[in-house]
């Protein structure tokens, strides 16, 4: 292992630059950047009951998502920019999947053989908007949308065991969450599958499996906060680190006059 990575060091471009770089050289990003479709979902009952969402029957039969925003995935080290409509702001300790070929009304049996790798996700959370347009019933859009984070790294499925990733959430090198990917609902193989029931999925497309129980401020009642580093870390994958920026200026003119703003979204209390 050593020769051969004394050798990639000796091998130079057409430029007659080194092929191999330091880290401090380059700038990983999203390990997909503009994936056809992300989905999200809720696979852990211990996040819904410690954000107050009461479970519906629905989700003892399937799992339940809503579809991201693709075209705004960042990745490892980028900023991400507050909202100028939010006054509160959270993060969301979540793994995924990529899907690596496509189908149709796949099984379960089959799923894992569709399945490419497994990220970090961090579906960056606008919490006093996203509760206030979802009270429509209808949503989340503007809670969500603003901002997707995906990386550093992908491990194939080989590499991990879905049911035991460790998984960590640090604010400006401080622990705020650990939680586990142990207490789920759904297997990855039956996101998938329900997934693809009479709809084509594709290569490329992301499914994140939703946030560990304790993974985000809402459930902490700890609220991150312009200039800080947020550090999810997953086992075996890496440590998705991102910059929380100042809060978007924009004109008075922007949005809606008839808007003024979220009731402030209020951590239940422990029954």
């Amino acid at each position: 292992m050593t020769r051969a990575h004394d050798a990639g060091r000796q091998l130079r471009g057409h430029d007659g630059r080194p092929v191999v770089r330091s880290g401090a050289e380059v700038r990983l990003l999203a390990p997909v950047p503009r994936p056809p479709r992300i989905r999200d979902y809720l696979t852990y009952e211990q996040h819904a009951a410690g954000a107050g969402v009461a479970l519906p029957e629905a989700f003892t039969r399937m799992p339940i998502c809503y579809q991201c925003n693709t075209g705004s995935v960042i990745g490892p080290d980028d900023t991400i920019t507050w909202p100028a409509y939010s006054d509160q702001l959270d993060f969301e300790l979540e793994v995924g999947f990529f899907v690596g070929r496509g189908g149709r009304n796949i099984s379960v049996a089959d799923a894992p053989h569709h399945i490419a790798g497994v990220t970090i996700f961090n579906d960056v959370s606008a919490r006093d908007i996203q509760f206030f347009e979802m009270s429509m019933t209808i949503g989340p859009s503007k809670g969500k949308d603003f901002c997707n984070v995906l990386g550093p790294a992908v491990l194939t499925m080989d590499e991990v065991d879905e049911y035991a990733i460790e998984l960590t959430a640090r604010v400006n090198g401080e622990v705020w969450a650990q939680g586990s990917t142990a207490q789920r609902r759904y297997s990855f193989a039956e996101v998938l599958a329900w997934a693809s029931y009479s709809e084509d999925v594709h290569p490329g497309e992301f499914l994140a499996v939703g946030t560990v129980g304790g993974g985000c401020g809402a459930e902490l009642d700890r609220w991150i906060q312009p200039g800080d580093t947020v550090e999810l870390e997953a086992g075996g994958i890496g440590v998705l680190r991102n910059r929380i920026g100042d809060k978007e200026k924009v004109a008075s003119e922007a949005g809606l006059p008839s808007y003024r703003g979220s009731p402030r979204f209020r951590t239940p209390s422990p029954t």
